[in-house]
């Protein structure tokens, strides 16, 4: 049975406004009543009502945070990163998982609000083209995008900058030598991926190059087979690759090596930097953010939101650079 402030004042031997004052942290109660007040708090197992609580002050305490796949390496250090920026603040985030699909992503932004969470950040599927958003948008729920936005929905938002990422990484390739690249993108009409190929082809052009071929795979990866037969059978037509994610080029290295390529004679480079924190048994390139202050950034705006500030709309893209890893 759930122990009430009733229980502990008959514990303590005082009134129950006693005990709500004391839980409260009001200052009107001596230090002796304190701390017996906590002392039996604690021994009887309370836990404070936060419905009841949320009820008084209007507000809950948690943040939503609504991801495509928990699973990728990237998007988990994120979120470990949102939890204790989230916790500084002293707040509670719910997960919720996505699995890059529309209608799951529309029921975790319901769900969210019939927990009345004080905001939400939300990494959002793109394959809608944008309706959860703008249906989230009339929910009033303060919000911020992260990782990856909408060009035509004005929302806040904190993002790489995948243009000069794709430019950088292609520059990369370009200065080595390399004028045929195939690019692997995301399927799914994810802008990220798109904006990548965007830059990767403005460096080809500056350079007097055709544009990389295009193909797209699953970001989730799987693929790997599939692509690594289509670039084994056209080799002669290519000298090298990029690719969206480290997730699906892992998958295609594999493929790769299977087939009897060995590790660097095919220059490869992908992005996110998502095995910065782990060693590889291979040498590898990718392309991501200069530093971690992603998912801090996104809370903190959605904290302002929170607050009650309307001011214009916030657009940050974080600065990216090239990591060789050996």
């Amino acid at each position: 049975m759930r122990v009430t402030l009733k229980d502990i004042a008959a514990e303590v031997g005082v009134t129950v406004g006693t005990v709500s004052h004391v839980l409260n942290g009001h200052d009107d109660i001596s230090e002796a009543t304190k701390k017996k007040v906590l002392e039996a708090a604690e021994k009887l197992g309370y836990v404070s009502d936060g419905v009841a609580g949320s009820l008084r002050s209007g507000k809950t305490g948690t943040v939503a945070v609504i991801v495509p796949d928990i699973s990728n390496f990237l998007i988990s250090r994120q979120i470990k990163a949102i939890e204790s920026a989230v916790s500084k603040s002293g707040y509670t985030a719910v997960i919720f998982n996505t699995n890059e699909d529309p209608a799951t992503e529309r029921q975790a932004i319901r769900t969210a609000y019939g927990k009345r969470v004080d905001g939400i950040l939300i990494c959002p599927v793109q394959s809608f083209r944008g309706n959860n958003i703008a249906f989230l948008q009339k929910t009033g729920i303060p919000f911020v995008l992260f990782s990856r936005f909408f060009r035509d929905i004005d929302t806040d938002y904190v993002c790489s900058d995948d243009v000069k990422g794709g430019y950088i990484a292609a520059q990369y390739l370009i200065d080595r030598g390399c004028r045929s690249s195939l690019f692997v993108g995301a399927a799914g009409e994810l802008e990220c991926s798109e904006d990548r190929y965007a830059g990767v082809c403005r460096a080809f052009r500056y350079a007097g190059l055709h544009a990389p071929v295009l193909i797209t795979a699953d970001p989730k990866g799987g693929e790997g087979e599939a692509v690594a037969d289509m670039y084994w059978r056209n080799r002669s037509g290519f000298d090298s690759m990029i690719i969206f994610s480290d997730i699906m080029a892992f998958d295609i290295e594999a493929a790769m090596l299977a087939k009897g390529y060995k590790s660097g004679n095919i220059p490869i480079i992908s992005f996110d930097i998502s095995h910065a924190f782990m060693r590889l048994p291979f040498p590898h390139v990718s392309v991501g953010m200069v530093d971690e202050s992603l998912p801090e950034e996104a809370f903190a705006i959605l904290l302002r939101r929170m607050n009650g500030d309307i001011g214009n709309r916030i657009h940050r893209l974080i600065d990216v650079e090239v990591r060789e890893f050996h």
